[in-house]
């Protein structure tokens, strides 16, 4: 199957296709708040890393996954009321250190900066034990 145009996942997703920094991003509408869907670097008319099939698949599945990413994040930080995190990106890195893709939560300020929690998920849709913890 052939893989889609940005402009394409954006339709399926009923968002908004925009740059940040070296970035593609689609703003979409998620569980009443803004979900960014984003993969690094390459341009409006270079596909994104994936087909048709799997954006219909993570679609479909994304509240399904969502659960699975939380249950991650409370088995590590079981003190934590993982449940009023928002769900803020999806991200595919073409370098693959969020595998197939992850999915990231914003935690909130801390004095090292704002910090971003990611979950990767393989290419069966299987999420890695190990959170990933960002700050910017």
């Amino acid at each position: 199957m052939s893989r889609l145009l940005w402009d394409e996942v954006s339709a399926l997703w009923n968002g908004e296709v925009f740059a940040c920094g070296t970035r593609l991003c689609c703003k979409t509408a998620y569980a009443g708040l803004i979900l960014n869907l984003s993969r690094d670097g390459g341009s409006a008319e270079e596909p994104p890393s994936r087909d048709a099939l799997f954006w219909k698949r993570l679609k479909e599945e994304l509240p399904e996954l969502d659960l699975k990413a939380r249950a991650v994040l409370q088995n590590a930080f079981p003190g934590e009321n993982i449940a009023a995190l928002p769900l803020t990106e999806l991200a595919l890195d073409q370098g693959e250190s969020y595998g197939a893709f992850a999915l990231g939560y914003d935690a909130g300020d801390t004095q090292a900066g704002r910090l971003y929690l990611f979950v990767a998920f393989d290419e069966a849709f299987r999420p890695d034990p190990e959170p990933i913890c960002e700050v910017c």
